[in-house]
């Protein structure tokens, strides 16, 4: 058995709300995440919620911590139920002697409880308040606030930021936090019990950022000039932030009628020499394949943003998984030469999209950046953002458009006016452009191509290790897996992770290395058939004896690995 701190990490609370979609359980959840910030904690805040506007159990989630932590728990200690009818779905999740806090008196609290629990009658509060119904998640925020024993300013602050321009009555606002936090229904004997983490950074030190927001600010640093997408979750919200920016930063935002017409859009402005992005989730990215063929026949640089979620087909579009990975790796007809970039967290969400678009104009090659829905919309807490990549474009003013160079890499020629044309065209084609149909010229141009691929393996970074004390147990991973591992290695667990952010061309160096040493490896995936374990053994002929797959369409919890170490 693997030795391990067992007793999870330890210095984190965790709340839970639940209810139905349109209960303002997002604006709520957001609130706290924001005010938890301010007074002085790190977060990680999860949400779940069914594919409909209004009905369906959501919940959100927030983890704080005195130290960085950028995952979640399984189980909550406080859990604050808006919505009865959710109770049953998410009461398994409140940890032994933890607190439930619910709002309707005829919500059925099961008998044999381990936990302490607290009504409170927000619509009552609400109304005595003068505020319409909606704001009874405001009552609720202020009294988990009591609740905790933190200062009421702090949250009053955060609120009035949070609704500032969006035409609140702020007095109506302030009532409700009033209602919440002076009312009577409070219960001595559990804040007694209820010991905070303890704070070791301030809050000037840290801001939040969810996946999205950082694929955002990406976009921008990277000198992305045009942006095209047609709305599908996880990614839709790059769109809103790159659009709440766009007069300061004159990036063009289009919504296509298709995903094929939008990934089209953007192959035709990275042809004229525009930096251009496009993003999609798993049905869109299927309708985007034939371009992406083109785009490597044509050497046309292109960038996609591949947001996973669970399933084939329409799947579970609102839930977490990270099973398109074989997709990216083969998606188009023929062969033909791509990378494939995950990212793992907030900040490598940040510096994909500047590393992605100089790999494509370098290679002058499809690149495609994986990320998932718990990275995506999930709110992280950082010092700051990473430095910016230097922008790369590689653009030539040779004549000849497809030199059959050494490296593979011919000169990148954009169309200019008063300068000779070229072609640039999804047929086989010579030095010049031109279609061909020579077996020789055919061989060559294949041969061409695939030095790029070669060079460009040779100069990627090798996969991240993480093994404190030269520990003899390492789990090799790529994804939002990795951020629940690390959490965990901060904490003094006794086992390494191997971080895979550069998964195609594949780099096996370190990963051999541990495999010679005869380390206890465990392959760890948030999808079913263990996809980049099979990339791995069909690159070196390594089979993972241990494997630890998750496909329930919910992301890795702190718990999981914890749990399945006890068995190995």
């Amino acid at each position: 058995m693997v030795r391990v701190l067992f007793n999870m990490i330890p210095n984190r609370y965790t709340i839970k709300f639940t209810g139905q979609s349109g209960q303002g359980i997002n604006t709520i959840g957001k609130i706290l995440s924001k005010v938890l910030l301010r007074a002085g904690y790190w977060i990680f805040a999860y949400r779940e919620y069914p594919s409909l506007i209004k009905g369906g159990c959501a919940s959100y989630q927030i983890d704080f911590s005195g130290n960085n932590i950028n995952s979640s728990s399984s189980k909550c200690d406080m859990l604050c139920v808006l919505d009865k009818s959710t109770l049953k779905e998410y009461i398994p999740s409140l940890r032994k002697g933890g607190l439930l806090i619910y709002d309707d008196k005829d919500a059925i609290i099961p008998q044999s409880k381990s936990f302490e629990e607290i009504y409170i009658d927000t619509t009552t509060l609400t109304k005595e308040a003068n505020a319409p119904s909606i704001a009874q998640n405001v009552v609720m925020l202020s009294f988990i606030w009591k609740i905790l024993g933190l200062d009421i300013k702090i949250l009053k602050e955060e609120i009035k930021e949070y609704f500032e321009g969006k035409n609140i009555d702020m007095e109506m606002e302030y009532r409700c936090i009033d209602a919440g936090y002076n009312t009577n229904v409070y219960k001595d004997i559990y804040c007694q019990k209820c010991k905070l983490p303890k704070k070791n950074q301030k809050y000037t030190k840290k801001i939040t950022l969810t996946g999205n927001e950082a694929m955002a600010l990406g976009t921008i640093s990277s000198g992305v000039r045009a942006y095209y997408a047609y709305p599908m979750t996880p990614i839709t919200a790059i769109f809103k932030h790159l659009g709440d920016t766009a007069k300061q930063t004159g990036i063009l935002l289009k919504q296509a009628e298709s995903e094929i017409t939008a990934v089209q859009m953007a192959m035709g402005s990275m042809y004229m020499g525009t930096r251009a992005l496009v993003a999609t989730s798993g049905g869109g990215f299927d309708l985007m394949t034939e371009t992406i063929s083109c785009s490597a026949m044509s050497e046309t640089p292109l960038v996609i943003i591949l947001g996973q979620r669970a399933g084939a087909g329409t799947g579970v579009p609102t839930w977490t998984g990270a099973t398109d990975l074989n997709v990216a790796l083969g998606c188009g007809h023929g062969e033909f030469e791509r990378c494939v970039i995950a990212v793992n967290d907030v900040k490598t969400s940040y510096s994909a999209i500047s590393k992605a678009f100089n790999i494509a104009e370098q290679y002058q090659i499809p690149v495609i950046i994986l990320t998932e829905k718990q990275i995506a919309e999930s709110i992280y807490s950082i010092r700051d953002i990473p430095k910016p990549e230097d922008i790369q474009r590689n653009i030539s003013t040779a004549l000849q458009r497809y030199t059959i160079t050494k490296n593979g890499i011919s000169p990148r020629r954009i169309p200019r006016r008063n300068r000779k044309p070229f072609l640039a065209t999804s047929d086989e084609h010579d030095e010049d452009g031109k279609s061909t149909e020579d077996a020789n010229i055919i061989k060559a141009m294949v041969e061409k191509r695939a030095r790029k691929l070669e060079i460009l393996e040779k100069e990627l970074p090798q996969p991240t290790l993480y093994n404190p004390r030269n520990s003899e147990t390492i789990f090799v991973g790529w994804g939002s897996v990795g951020t629940v591992i690390k959490d965990l290695i901060s904490n003094n667990a006794n086992f390494g992770y191997l971080e895979y952010e550069y998964i195609y061309p594949l780099k096996t160096e370190i990963l051999e290395t541990l495999i010679k040493r005869k380390k206890r490896l465990i392959i760890i995936e948030n999808n079913y058939t263990g996809q980049l374990g099979k990339l791995i053994k069909e690159k070196i002929g390594y089979d993972f004896k241990y494997k630890l797959n998750k496909y329930n369409s919910k992301p890795f919890f702190t718990e999981d690995i914890l749990e399945y170490l006890k068995t190995i």
